[in-house]
């Protein structure tokens, strides 16, 4: 795999290189779209399983019954226990986040890639709502340009949900058709670098889960949160050096990457 990426490299970086000494400024052509898991990826603390009472949420963050499983339900009950139970200890989305110094670095990780003319989006088989209530609660939710997951009763309903009744401020947080349409990730980042004209060496999937790394390697990069208890430094700062390098360092990073921030079967691993 390593001898077809300088074929794939040099065209671009050649280019680069010509526009650079005729006096225009070099095209970017390091990585341009990035698209994050959330549940242990962003946050730490896996949401949908702590609000539909399903396993561990790690990272302990336990919530009590009532549980709910649908968007409309998780919305109320995450509005409900940011405004009750959690009300003491900071929003419920600061706690499911890993507390305020882990939101600022992901926040200012956020930020830097922006700056560097990055897209970001999320896809999640969680409950669009939900991540929607969360990110605005950490003034996260306006760096992202789409959020994609599951909507409306994707998982059935439990007898809170039947009865819940959702507050009016709340109804911007609900998810549309459009965003839960997709059948895989590795589906959608074909979709979407082939939309925005992308090579693989310029979008990444962020994720914790192993089965989603692998299926999406021969697509694009991976950055693979290993310990699934949400991005850490390592992985912030990865994130970063790939969308301000030029893919050119980007693909020698293949012989020292370390740390589980790469998995085999990546475009560059």
């Amino acid at each position: 795999r390593h001898s077809t990426l300088p074929d794939m490299v040099a065209p671009a970086t050649e280019a680069a290189s010509a526009e650079a000494d005729a006096g225009k400024a070099p095209r970017r052509v390091g990585v341009r779209l990035i698209v994050f898991d959330f549940d242990q990826t962003l946050s730490c603390a896996h949401v949908f399983y702590a609000l539909s009472g399903r396993g561990t949420s790690g990272r302990g963050l336990v919530v009590p019954a009532p549980y709910a499983v649908s968007e409309l339900g998780q919305l109320c009950r995450v509005d409900e226990l940011s405004k009750g139970k959690f009300k003491d200890k900071g929003v419920f989305a600061q706690l499911a986040f890993g507390g305020a110094a882990r939101v600022e670095q992901v926040q200012q990780t956020l930020q830097a890639l922006r700056d560097a003319d990055v897209e970001l989006m999320v896809c999640s088989k969680g409950l669009v709502g939900t991540i929607n209530y969360c990110l605005e609660a950490l003034d996260m939710r306006g760096h992202f340009a789409s959020v994609y997951g599951r909507t409306a009763d994707a998982y059935g309903s439990t007898e809170y949900d039947a009865k819940a009744v959702l507050p009016e401020e709340l109804k911007r947080f609900m998810g549309v058709p459009s965003q839960d349409i997709w059948k895989s990730k590795e589906r959608l980042m074909r979709n979407l670098m082939a939309e925005r004209g992308l090579r693989r060496e310029q979008a990444v999937l962020v994720e914790d889960d192993p089965q989603e790394i692998a299926s999406a390697g021969p697509v694009c990069l991976t950055v693979f949160v290993s310990e699934a208890a949400g991005m850490q430094r390592q992985h912030c700062d990865e994130l970063i050096r790939l969308a301000t390098r030029p893919h050119t360092e980007v693909a020698n990073r293949c012989d020292t990457a370390a740390g589980g921030l790469f998995r085999k079967g990546c475009a560059i691993c």
